[in-house]
Order: C-alpha cells, then structure tokens, then sequence
C-alpha cells in the first residue's frame, strides 16, 4: 500500500480530479447503503469547488493505492482566517480494502500535516442511521441525539482517540403543491408583527445587504448550538461571502436566500442551495434568527416563505433536505410543523491535540 499526498492544481488536471471522483463515489456508496437513496450524494465538482479559494480555506488531500489502484482517500480542510487552531478531515475506504490498515495509515497521514499546519484540533463528522442500530449508542452532551456504538464509522472514530462533540439530525420534507405552499407563506407572513419584513434574492447578495449579510453569518458561526465542538467565531466579510457565491456558480448551484428586515437591518435569514442537475431536491442551508428577534415566528416566516419560492422558481422540486444541532430544539419544532422528519443523522467527533 502507497499513501501519497497530493498538492490541489492550480488547474483542474485530469489525474487530480480522478481522485476526486473516486472520493465522490465512495462517499455515494455509503450514503446509498445506509439510507437507499441518492440525496446527501455530492459531486467530485463540488469536491474541486471545496478548495477554490485557498484564502479561506486550504485542503491536503491523501491517498492510498495499491497496484495502482485506489483503494482510499482522505481530505484535510485548514481554515485560513478563523478557527486556524483546528482541523476537519474526512476519510473513506473502498469497502474491499477496510479493517487492513488503510483508513488508519491514512489518518496518520492527515494527523502529520495537521500538526505541521499547528493544528491541534481535528473534527471529523460521520453519517449515522436514524434511529441508531443496535442496543449500545454514544449520547453527544448536549441535546437528545444519538449514534450507534457499533456502527464501522463510529468504531473507527473512538478507536482512534474521537470523542462525539454533537449529533446533527438530518430531516426530510415531501414538499406539497405551490397553491399550497403560498397559502402557508401567506398564513406565517399574517402572523408576524408588521414591523418584520421579507426579503428574498436568487444569485448574488444585494450590494445594500451584503454587510448585514455578513455579520448574520458570523452570529450564526456564535449563535448556532456547537455542542463540545471547539468552534470560535468564523470572519465574514463581504469579501468571502462573494467567494462563498463564487463557489457555488462554479459548482452549478443556484442560492436562494430568504431573509427578514428590521428597522432596514437584517435580523434573519436562510439559504436555500438548488442543484439543477438534480431538481427534485432543495438543501436548506444554515437558518438563523439574531437572538434579539426570536420568539416572533420569524423561523415559521422565511421557511414557508423559501418553499414557496423554491417550487415557484423550480417546478420539479419535490423534497427538501436540512441538518441541525439535536439540541437546536426550537428549529427542529419548527421543522416538525412544516412537515419535515428525521431521516438520518451526522456525528460530529474531535480528538483534541492531534492525538499526542
């Protein structure tokens, strides 16, 4: 077995792509033979897209092979102008090369630079069954969520010196016809004091918005729940929320955020990604209400009023995916009044230190 470690091109070149392509793929087995469906599938475009923008964040990328042949890969993201105290990696294994020492070589790898980065921090997350197989789970500190104890992955992640930080629940929405969706928004938006204001924008942020835009993502880098996870607050600017748009036109992805005005200052927000090549599915990103303004229905507000825009702007969509913190209970209440139910979940592990 070979671990070679692989510098990102400057351009897209054929050899370094490839493994990008046989991450993507094996990343796709994995999902499909826990949940049987292609919906948390990501591109190897998106992979490449990941590390356009090395000012931000700097990926090592390993590999392992064996007569040739691929039979592993692993990820190192390094942020660049926060959180530099940690890193997050992501390994995946070709089902016929695992339990001989490949994931372990490879996380050797990755432990190595993240050290000669100053990383002392790495986090690593894991896709999990909902509810958890077996007798015997591991419970994050904080919310309700749940992993199984004896699931490959999480075996791996404790083995190897992880702890679990948080349990993201992933939940699943059929969405219903427009005629219905509008009648919800316009239900929500009659229910939310007139002081509020929607505000919705497909592509690029307003030039008027975009500072307000920025300090919401910072809040919700503070506000959001983190469990264990040594998270400090991220830096945005509208500088990096131009590159963050950037990426997902090189992806091929549409953005469509919906927002809420207060006294002509953003105080809410939640983005919605749409992959034409896939438009049967809509990915609600990050959702945040400024603390200030909770308790108005401002939540209830913008995820009707994105579901409604979604199906208006693409027809054929007819499931939305999202994630939260399990003990983001107040959103989860939120996702379960719309319809929304778990349909997986994600560990959040950290070994503190880079294992030494």
């Amino acid at each position: 077995m070979i671990i070679t470690r692989h510098e990102r091109p400057p351009t897209m070149e054929a050899g370094y792509f490839s493994l990008l392509e046989f991450d993507a793929a094996q990343w796709g087995a994995v999902t499909r033979s826990l949940f049987h469906h292609d919906d948390f599938v990501e591109s190897a475009l998106s992979r490449w897209v990941a590390g356009a923008h090395p000012d931000y964040s700097v990926q090592r990328r390993f590999s392992a092979s064996e007569n040739g042949r691929l039979i592993g890969s692993a990820v190192l993201d390094l942020p660049q102008v926060d959180n530099t105290h940690w890193a997050q990696l992501s390994i995946v294994i070709d089902p016929a090369h695992r339990r001989r020492g490949v994931g372990t070589a490879l996380l050797d790898a990755s432990f190595a630079a993240a050290r000669e980065a100053g990383r002392g921090t790495v986090h690593a997350w894991t896709w999990e069954e909902l509810p958890p197989a077996g007798a015997r789970t591991l419970r994050a500190a904080e919310g309700d969520g749940r992993v199984s104890a004896g699931s490959e992955s999480v075996t791996f992640m404790v083995r190897h010196g992880f702890n679990l930080a948080q349990v993201h629940t992933i939940s699943g929405l059929t969405l219903a016809a427009e005629a219905e969706l509008e009648a919800a928004a316009d239900d929500a938006r009659a229910a939310t004091p007139s002081t509020y204001e929607l505000v919705q924008w497909h592509g690029p942020t307003p030039a008027e918005l975009i500072d307000d835009y920025a300090a919401l993502r910072i809040a919700m880098s503070t506000d959001a729940p983190s469990g264990e996870a040594d998270y400090q607050p991220e830096a945005f600017d509208a500088a990096r929320i131009r590159a963050d748009e950037q990426s997902q036109r090189m992806a091929g992805h549409e953005q469509l955020v919906t927002a809420v005005l207060h006294d002509g200052r953003l105080v809410a927000f939640t983005c919605m990604i749409h992959d034409p090549a896939r438009p049967e599915l809509g990915d609600q990103w990050d959702t945040l209400v400024v603390r200030e303004h909770r308790g108005h229905g401002l939540g209830m507000l913008m995820k009707t009023a994105s579901h409604a825009a979604l199906r208006r702007h693409s027809p054929a969509t007819a499931r939305v995916i999202t994630g939260n913190a399990s003990e983001n209970q107040w959103m989860l209440a939120i996702n379960r009044r719309l319809g929304f139910r778990p349909i997986a979940a994600s560990g959040l592990f950290q070994r503190v230190d880079g294992g030494r």
